[in-house]
């Protein structure tokens, strides 16, 4: 049954009747008053007085079709077509109607529910003045004719009564009404906007807002990329067949997608920042090198890299191809704009996934012709079997494509998930390119002369040429295998030694690595723990940490502790050539930060994403972890796991709290502190379940006994988007909250037993409605058999019932309905669990609640 059908059920016309009225009552009880509005008001009043005696007059009343109505309601097709009418004048106030309902209060720390929000009143000004003028006149040109031939089709009959007040507690009013909430909201936003000068500073303040609602990630591997690619090279691309048919403007089969994929090392990457860079460029543009095609539609790209967190979320692209076109088509930003007032809650920061999908699926048909590239999936977390794995990405952007004049373009190595993925949802026009060494054989030779040059000016041009071409032949046309090599040239070696340096080296990538893990393992026991520790930090960090936050890190994993004196006395260049560098190169790199010059806010990266493969297999565990436990373990938890404990040693440590260094986030000493106070959870669920040193480490902390508490929680509160603009919480929540809210359940298992389940911050965060909104049954069935109290709300009068039901936590809502929880209980704006589960696509849910 359709959600819909579901809950208004047999009400039948005379309730729809009901709840058209009751959604122009509420429209009506959010009219503007300014001038250029109150035509508008008027005519709408009109229709509606028009509309309320039609229904007194052919029988309706109270939601109930009257014992002596209208005979024309009694005929099936007549009653079929009032319906019909009454349904289109719902969507006409509705306004876009359908669409899914959001809630305030109890989203979590991932973002895919919190808040901050817009300016109300200005943006509300802008949206009137720039857009909702026309559709409301529209509106209610609709409203009017549809008024109209209701009394043409069922004319009115019976004489004029008064209505009575209807039971707004019956589901189907209930269920329109906030339903229609969407509408109040984009209502209340129709004021005129007093000048130009302000519509054009909120429309970008808007699109400022929406980006971020968005959620994209920037990051600068595009920019990095264009700037390592040596002029004339990735230009042989353009004579490849199978390229130019993705180029051209006809789309005789739909869309056009083209899979580029090729081994390690081989210049994906910074082929395809050349790519997008030329796609992009505007016609008349001078030529500097090879002529590419232009086009006159969209062009919008996004780099996965193994060293950020858009690894664990290929959505990601999706938000950052949105992100582009919105700055760049007013029609985007409009359909964007749409999406986001059309959500119920006042202020989500974070669009769902759902909302990505289907305004990445709208644009295709707003704006035809658009390219969307995507670099590195191969690089993503999870490849399958996830809901955030790159097979369900692909999925959804291939069935979104079809039917459409779009390109894609992806750009990976050739995994079976990626390969699967594309035969088995890719349109017709699918086709794929594997990339060869003959095809970067030129390309090559250029890094090849490029580095024989720079390295050794001194030498002839005969033995530079001799160099060059013997490195071109061994590379095999892996651009990685010879930047490697340039760290073996010297200046003051002969041709002899060079020769020799080339010729020793392993031609495969994976010889390559091990034979410099074989250097590194045979440094001294101190530095080769300091390795391990460099090497650790700079592969499974959620991000790239600074020179100055890996010098702190590598000493807690090293010592469990973090001294004075085992600091650097400065962090400057010769610490970064000879404590990272020297150690680890060339397996680690250091890339400086144009707007910050400093040695100590340089990053530290992996030079590719296949070195972090070689370290999963070849860092050791460490000793404290159980072995035989352990065995058929992901190597990747057990490292999350090594860092989890890290991340936790240092939050406790009371030094790093100190009050005088609390607003120097970058001295050395605290620099590592926002790392490690906001990524230590996300290490702990990334790691080994249950481990009993982590667990033993989470409950310690997690204590108001522990020194630290209060200064870690206002931190991590500080950095919570929808806690600002809230005011100050003058009771925070307690441990067990951020505990679920962190999705630490098996530490909030343990809490429970210790800790009051009931604690209720002043701004209402509840350790039982987060728990709800997250669907952790098992937390939540022990919560309420420690008298969890089950009518709890948060400041919007949200109960753990609505919030479950909002999110389809279907056997929540029936474990909290056994426990008595009350259904008919509704939020501050009239939010009921039966309406959030309906509105929100969740029927199995509102079947429960019948």
């Amino acid at each position: 049954m359709e959600t819909a059908g579901l809950v208004i059920g047999v009400a039948g016309l005379a309730g729809l009747f009901t709840s058209c009225l009751e959604a122009i009552n509420i429209v009506q009880s959010y009219q503007t008053f300014r001038t250029d509005s109150h035509t508008l008001n008027t005519r709408f009043k009109v229709a509606k007085t028009l509309f309320e005696q039609w229904g007194l007059r052919v029988g309706i009343e109270q939601g109930r079709l009257l014992p002596h109505h209208h005979s024309g309601l009694d005929d099936e097709n007549t009653s079929v077509r009032v319906m019909e009418l009454l349904h289109i004048i719902i969507k006409t106030i509705c306004d876009e109607s359908n669409m899914p309902l959001y809630r305030t209060g109890t989203g979590g720390r991932d973002g895919e529910q919190a808040y901050t929000g817009m300016p109300g009143s200005r943006r509300q000004k802008l949206s009137w003045a720039v857009r909702r003028k026309g559709m409301r006149v529209e509106e209610i040109e609709i409203f009017e004719k549809l008024v109209d031939q209701l009394d043409k089709l069922v004319p009115s009959w019976e004489s004029m009564r008064l209505m009575d007040k209807r039971d707004l507690g019956r589901i189907d009013a209930i269920y329109t009404r906030s339903w229609l909430g969407s509408k109040v909201r984009i209502e209340v936003r129709c004021v005129i906007a007093t000048s130009e000068t302000e519509a054009n500073v909120l429309g970008a303040e808007i699109r400022r807002e929406l980006h971020f609602w968005l959620n994209c990630s920037p990051n600068e591997l595009y920019r990095d990329s264009l700037q390592k690619r040596l002029p004339g090279t990735c230009n042989w691309i353009l004579d490849r067949p199978v390229f130019q048919r993705w180029l051209e403007a006809e789309f005789p089969a739909g869309p056009k997608l083209l899979w580029v994929h090729g081994p390690a090392g081989f210049g994906k990457t910074i082929l395809c920042a050349q790519i997008i860079q030329n796609l992009s460029r505007t016609a008349g543009t001078p030529v500097v090198e090879q002529p590419w095609p232009t086009f006159d539609t969209p062009v919008a790209h996004f780099f996965f890299t193994s060293d950020l967190e858009s690894r664990k979320d290929p959505y990601l692209a999706l938000r950052s191809w949105i992100s582009q076109i919105v700055s760049r088509h007013d029609n985007a930003f409009e359909l964007v704009r749409q999406r986001r007032e059309l959500n119920l809650e006042p202020a989500a920061t974070r669009a769902t996934r759902t909302d990505v999908i289907t305004v990445f699926t709208q644009l295709l048909h707003t704006i035809p012709g658009c390219t969307f590239v995507a670099d590195g999936l191969d690089e993503c977390t999870y490849l399958d079997n996830s809901s955030t794995s790159v097979k369900k990405f692909l999925h959804d952007v291939t069935n979104a494509i079809v039917g459409t004049n779009a390109r894609v373009l992806f750009v990976s190595r050739d995994e079976p998930e990626i390969r699967h993925a594309l035969i088995e949802d890719a349109p017709e026009s699918f086709t794929e390119y594997k990339i060869m060494p003959e095809d970067v054989r030129s390309d090559t030779a250029a890094l090849s002369r490029d580095i024989v040059n720079r390295k050794l000016p001194n030498k002839t041009a005969d033995v530079r040429s001799t160099l060059s071409e013997t490195m071109s032949d061994r590379c095999q046309g892996q651009f990685l295998w010879l930047k490697f090599q340039e760290d073996s040239f010297r200046a003051g070696m002969n041709k002899k030694q060079l020769q020799h340096a080339i010729e020793d080296t392993p031609t495969g990538l994976d010889d390559l690595y091990d034979h410099n893990w074989t250097r590194i393992t045979k440094l001294k026991e101190c530095e080769k723990k300091r390795a391990f520790a460099l090497l650790r930090w700079t592969a499974f960090a959620s991000r790239p940490l600074t020179v100055c936050e890996i010098a702190e890190a590598v000493l807690i994993v090293e010592s469990e502790d973090l001294l004075v004196e085992d600091l650097p006395d400065a962090v400057d260049d010769h610490y970064v050539n000879t404590e990272i560098v020297g150690l680890c190169g060339p397996l680690v790199e250091v890339r400086k930060d144009p707007s910050n010059p400093s040695a100590s806010q340089r990053t530290v990266h992996l030079p590719h994403f296949s070195v972090r493969q070689y370290l999963l297999y070849h860092l050791p565990m460490p000793g404290w972890i159980l072995h035989n436990d352990h065995l058929q373990t992901s190597h990747e938890k057990i490292q999350n796991t090594v860092l989890a404990k890290a991340c936790l040693q240092y939050i406790s440590l009371r030094q790093v709290w100190d009050g005088a260094l609390y607003n120097s986030p970058h001295s050395l000493g605290v620099s590592f502190r926002i790392y490690a106070a906001m990524a230590w959870h996300q290490h702990v669920t990334s790691g080994l379940r249950n481990d009993p040193v982590i667990l033993s480490l989470c409950m310690r902390f997690l204590s108001r006994d522990n020194p630290t508490w209060d200064s870690w929680r206002t931190l991590i509160d500080s950095e919570d988007p929808k806690l600002r603009g809230q005011g100050a919480e003058t009771i925070p929540p307690g441990p067990l909250y951020y505990a679920i809210e962190m999705g630490l359940k098996d530490v909030a298992i343990s809490l429970i037993t210790e800790q009051n389940v009931n604690e209720t911050s002043t701004l209402g965060r509840s350790p039982l409605g987060i728990a709800c909104a997250k669907g952790f049954i098992e937390v939540v069935d022990l919560m309420l058999r420690n008298r969890a109290d089950i009518t709890v709300v948060d400041t919007n009068r949200w109960t753990p019932v609505i919030a479950a039901s909002f999110d389809g936590h279907a056997e929540v809502v029936k474990l909290l309905l056994e426990n008595k929880a009350d259904i008919t209980v509704a939020s501050n704006e009239g939010v009921t669990p039966v309406i959030a589960a309906s509105l929100n696509g969740h029927a199995e849910v509102s079947l429960r609640h019948h």
